[in-house]
């Protein structure tokens, strides 16, 4: 008997990633996935188990992209400051479909009352437990719950909001916490 080929967890990833962006998270199937991926839907299923596992995967690759792209960014050794003040600059100027995409799978596993442990993980190392003692700790702390809060109201509540007001929050939130704008406005 021929040894089955192995498959490339990523050219699955690339697949559900082009269902995603192309029909919403909820056509995310492995149907979808298999069809995109032009292999036979029991690979898929095989590969991740659960739609839920599909969707962890998919997060859990986001949130290694987006931690390497922020590491390389704001530096070896930054402060609570610089970390935050990066926060809101990547969040401020991030690709809107990438942004979209992310918000929408948020939104998918969040409907399927699944707990998002990638995302989790990602929150922890990004803000900490969010406690603050001093006025700065607590004004860093504001600024990023506020941060999510945008992201939210846009990306997942689909609040309308221009990008001038996106830009204008974003550079208040950065003056928040005691740094340069992202704009001129």
């Amino acid at each position: 008997m021929a040894r089955p080929r192995s498959l490339d967890r990523d050219l699955l990833l690339d697949a559900a990633e082009a269902v995603v962006a192309q029909f919403g998270a909820a056509a995310l199937t492995f149907g979808k996935v298999a069809e995109a991926a032009q292999v036979p839907k029991a690979s898929v299923q095989s590969a991740f188990g659960t739609k839920e596992g599909l969707l962890d995967a998919l997060l859990n690759r986001w949130a290694e992209q987006e931690k390497a792209r922020f590491a390389r960014n704001v530096g070896p050794d930054p402060t609570p400051q610089a970390v935050i003040a990066e926060h809101i600059r990547s969040t401020a100027i991030e690709d809107h479909d990438t942004i979209s995409r992310t918000a929408t799978l948020l939104g998918a596993v969040a409907g399927s009352g699944q707990k998002v442990g990638a995302m989790a993980d990602w929150y922890a190392e990004r803000a900490g437990d969010l406690s603050a003692v001093t006025p700065e700790e607590r004004r860093r702390r504001i600024a990023f719950l506020a941060v999510e809060g945008a992201f939210l109201l846009r990306h997942v509540v689909g609040f309308p909001m221009t990008d001038a007001l996106w830009r204008e929050i974003f550079d208040d939130l950065l003056a928040m916490v005691g740094d340069s704008q992202i704009s001129s406005s």
